[in-house]
């Protein structure tokens, strides 16, 4: 699997927030953002059609798979 790398830009307290969840469920920030935006996809594809990814559209996403 190919990696993507982006800046995020969040509220600090919001950083904070996740920065604790993270530690207490045993993961970094990164694996936890990484984990919450796996399960928003997973429920909106139960609730929408079939959602395919189109890497040609990430915009200034980094592709690492090289």
């Amino acid at each position: 699997m190919s990696m993507v790398f982006f800046n995020l830009r969040i509220d600090e307290t919001l950083n904070d927030m996740l920065v604790q969840i993270a530690r207490e469920e045993g993961r970094s920030k990164n694996k936890q953002i990484e984990y919450i935006l796996k399960e928003y996809v997973k429920r909106y594809m139960q609730n929408s059609d079939t959602i395919m990814p189109d890497q040609s559209k990430n915009g200034k996403a980094k592709d690492n798979s090289r």
